[in-house]
């Protein structure tokens, strides 16, 4: 029995599907989902969330903030941001990445919220940065 797979943003529900595998950045540690799974709720951070659909295709979505929640296996992500490969611009995400290093490199450490929003930012690109270079080899 497959999983049902969700993970909506504010803005928009980018998946409602069945899928044979979740796999989500927590503040646990990276978890990967199978049917049968404990229920749990847990806080999703900047990273990599991966699929595995139940047709066999698989795809990479980079995440941020918000939660997670597994129950009767149905996974719920309710992320702050949510991007698929193919919506992202490899470009712009170096341009952000250098403004978030930029930021990071010029704020006081004595600053701890300014320092860090600037590496929560970074994270944020550097997830951004993996799924986009990832798809862009694979359609190459």
């Amino acid at each position: 029995m497959p999983l049902h797979f969700e993970l909506v943003t504010l803005e928009r529900t980018l998946f409602k599907e069945e899928a044979l595998q979740v796999t989500l950045p927590t503040t646990m540690g990276e978890i990967t989902v199978l049917p049968g799974h404990q229920a749990i709720v847990a806080s999703l951070i900047s990273g990599v969330a991966h699929l595995k659909r139940k047709d066999g295709g698989e795809e990479d979505i980079a995440v941020s903030g918000g939660f997670i929640e597994i129950k009767d296996d149905v996974v719920r992500v309710l992320a702050d941001t949510a991007e698929r490969g193919e919506d992202l611009d490899i470009e712009i995400i170096e341009q952000a990445k250098k403004r978030a290093e930029d930021i990071m490199k010029a704020t006081d450490r004595r600053d701890d919220n300014a320092f860090a929003a600037a590496a929560a930012a970074l994270e944020r690109e550097l997830a951004r940065y993996r799924v986009a270079n990832k798809r862009r080899r694979i359609h190459k």
